[in-house]
Order: structure tokens, then C-alpha cells, then sequence
């Protein structure tokens, strides 16, 4: 992804920008880390949790403003089992088939009609509902990257390095946050225009398929009836809908958007590169028995990771925790702390504690769930070959 770079420097006016687009801060970051990086690279680093991107919305964008529900794990848990599901919270029963698609399913829900959760999933204690009127937002938003906006990232990374086409959407649609932290959903509405224009699409290409078919013509004639009453059907229902009722959750963000990175992101990227080249990751390559340390502390198991790095005070809950940020590892920006293929058993994933502990580090600096330098280094001295790491924590503070 990157080679050397010869001959650049920084942009004079760097620090007048509040924002840049994602090829002049490929080129800005080429310039002080002396490496080429290219727009894909800054897609990638967002995807890995490395960096925040923003869109830029130089016209209106329709949304949703998102509401914060709090409930503990437990909490749910006890409520499924009681019977009473919190009305706070949309749910959904879902078929025993669905199980497998899901990666944080009950093993005894395994083979049964279970709940779901629709609301989006912030941690293991918040949920966001989007509720309210649309409302119109313009100018520079942050991408989460916890819906439909992180599918349409990988969607351009997988364009520009010539990867498969993605087929996935996000049911609760693509979200960005505010200044304040606000999250909110962005919204289309449905488009009788645009839904005929469609349609007659459609209906050519049928046409097309059933000559190419060679379609007796009683049973064409059958088809294409079909066809045309189910655009009436869909176009009364359209037509029946509230102002308010015909706007639906975005699966991508707007065509006339553009990603940015803004200025103190890069800062902070720049200052996090530098640190690595410090005390370097090993790149990932899925092959635990090739993964040689930067230095003598070893790889542990989910297990020990779980066991000193007490991010919660309740041994469950810790191992909850836990669990849901191994679980979605790339979502959580844990992928570049795993060695090995991400699977259980044997030649599956072990962790770098250093990493680990470089990571909660930066979380609780950040205001979220994580460890302070000092109880960081603590747990990090319980690894083995772990010493030297975690004196660097208490040195990095002084």
C-alpha cells in the first residue's frame, strides 16, 4: 500500500484548510509520514477504525435525529426471559434459519424463533432510535461508521482497488454524527418519478426476455398484465402516503457528497503513524505461525485478554463486553490487535496484549469505555515478555 516518497513536503496553506478531499489528503500524508498513500489507503484507514472520515453536504440532506436508549445487557437478557421485551426498543421475531447469519445470538435461542433487536447498536448498553420529523442538515458531517455510510466506504475502497462488487445493505440505513455527537439517519423519499422511470425500464427488459424466451403469447400477454398492475398498485400506495410517511432510511449517502478528512483528524493520524514507526505492528496476515512480535511480548488468548484487561468491574459483564468487541473486531478497530484468522479453536485468533492495551488506552482518552495509562501497563505486565511495553505506557505520560 505504500512505498517510499522522494522530494515532498507539506502544503504551505495545510493549516488554513478545515477540511481536505480525499486525494489531497492522500497527498498531505504521503508528504509527512514518507510513504505514498493513496486515496484507497485513506479509505482503508477508516474502515480499520485508524481514522475518521467526514462527508461534506454542499446541498441540503433530509434526516432522522437519533435518540440514545440506554439498557444494560443484563437487563435485556432478564426481560427476554421474563417475557416483557422494553418498548423502548423495536423488535423483531425472527426464524430459527436466521441464526447463522447473526453473529450475537443466544446458544440456546440456536434452533428456535428468537428476538431481535432493530434498533441500531452503539455498545453493549446503548441503542439509538431514529424518531421525529425530517429535518435538513447541510455542510460537514463525521461517518460513524456503524451503518449504511460503512458499506458505501468498503463499497468505493473495493472500486478503486478492483475488488467484487458488494451486495449488502444496512437496515438501519447510512448515519452520520454531528458536532455535538448526535447521530442522525439520512432519509430519501419515495419518487413516483423516479419509480415509473424505473419501472419502464423493467418493462422493456421484459419484453426483451420473453421475445429471447420465445414465450407462447397468451402467457406473455400474462406477464406483462402482471407487471402493469403491480406498478398501479405500488403507484396508489405511493400516492397514499403522508408527507411525512414517504421518506425511508438512506441505504447510501447522497450521490452529491463528498468525503473529506478534516484537518485535526490528519493531525492525529499523523502523530499515530509516527508512533507505530516507533514501536511497529506487524502488517496482518491471517497466519498465526509467521506473526513474529515487534517485541518480547507474546500473543495471549481471548481468554487472558478478558481475564487482565478489566475494562468492567462484574466479571460477566466484563466478559460481555469483551466478547461483543472481539466479536465485530474490524467494526471495534481490534483487527490490527489480532494474530491469526479470527475463527475459535485451534489456529484461530490470539491477541497482542500491547496493541490491546495501546487501544483502551486511546478509547479512554477519547471518553469512552477503555483503561488509563497506568491500568493499561498493570494488566499489561501480567502477559508474559510484557515488561518493556508496559513502561513504555508510563513513559509515554511524563
Amino acid at each position: 500500500m505504500m512505498g517510499d516518497m522522494e522530494d515532498m513536503k507539506p502544503s504551505p496553506i495545510f493549516s488554513l484548510n478545515e477540511w481536505l478531499p480525499l486525494e489531497q489528503a492522500a497527498n498531505h500524508l504521503s508528504s509527512v509520514i514518507g510513504a505514498t498513500v493513496r486515496t484507497a489507503d485513506i479509505l482503508r484507514f477508516a474502515l480499520d477504525g485508524h481514522l475518521k472520515l467526514s462527508v461534506r453536504f454542499p446541498n441540503f440532506a433530509t434526516v432522522k435525529r437519533g435518540e440514545i436508549i440506554q439498557f444494560p445487557h443484563s437487563q435485556i437478557e432478564a426481560s427476554i426471559t421474563a417475557g416483557v421485551l422494553p418498548s423502548e426498543l423495536k423488535w423483531q421475531m425472527l426464524p430459527p434459519t436466521a441464526a447463522r447469519f447473526l453473529a450475537d445470538v443466544p446458544e440456546e435461542a440456536e434452533g428456535q424463533p428468537f428476538f431481535k433487536i432493530r434498533n441500531l447498536k452503539l455498545d453493549d448498553e446503548r441503542y439509538v432510535k431514529f424518531v421525529g420529523k425530517v429535518k435538513t442538515i447541510i455542510g460537514l458531517w463525521d461517518l460513524p461508521m456503524i451503518g449504511g455510510e460503512m458499506i458505501d466506504v468498503e463499497e468505493r475502497y473495493q472500486q478503486l482497488t478492483g475488488g467484487p462488487n458488494l451486495n449488502l445493505a444496512a437496515i438501519e440505513g447510512a448515519v452520520v454524527e454531528g458536532p455535538d455527537g448526535g447521530l442522525c439517519q439520512l432519509q430519501e423519499q419515495f419518487s413516483v418519478k423516479e419509480y415509473s422511470s424505473v419501472w419502464d425500464q423493467e418493462h422493456r427488459e421484459l419484453k426483451q426476455q420473453i421475445a429471447a424466451a420465445d414465450i407462447p403469447e397468451e402467457e406473455a400477454e400474462k406477464l406483462l398484465d402482471s407487471h402493469k398492475k403491480e406498478r398501479k398498485q405500488i403507484l396508489q400506495t405511493m400516492k397514499a402516503l403522508s408527507e411525512e410517511d414517504s421518506f425511508y432510511p438512506a441505504r447510501r449517502l447522497p450521490k452529491d457528497s463528498t468525503l473529506v478528512v478534516r484537518r485535526e483528524v490528519l493531525i492525529e493520524f499523523e502523530k499515530f503513524v509516527k508512533q507505530r514507526q516507533l514501536n511497529p505492528c506487524n502488517p496482518v496476515d491471517n497466519n498465526a505461525q509467521h506473526r513474529v512480535p515487534t517485541n518480547s511480548c507474546q500473543p495471549a488468548i481471548a481468554r487472558k485478554i478478558i481475564q487482565y484487561f478489566k475494562v468492567k468491574c462484574d466479571p460477566d459483564e466484563n466478559t460481555e463486553w469483551w466478547k461483543d468487541k472481539m466479536r465485530e473486531a474490524n467494526r471495534n478497530g481490534l483487527a490490527g490487535c489480532r494474530v491469526g484468522e479470527g475463527r475459535k479453536g485451534p489456529g484461530g485468533s490470539s491477541w497482542r496484549p500491547d496493541q490491546i492495551a495501546a487501544w483502551l488506552l486511546d478509547r479512554h482518552e477519547k471518553g469512552h469505555e477503555g483503561l488509563s495509562s497506568d491500568a493499561a501497563a498493570a494488566a499489561l505486565r501480567r502477559f508474559p515478555g510484557c515488561d518493556e511495553a508496559a513502561t513504555a505506557f508510563f513513559q509515554s505520560d511524563e
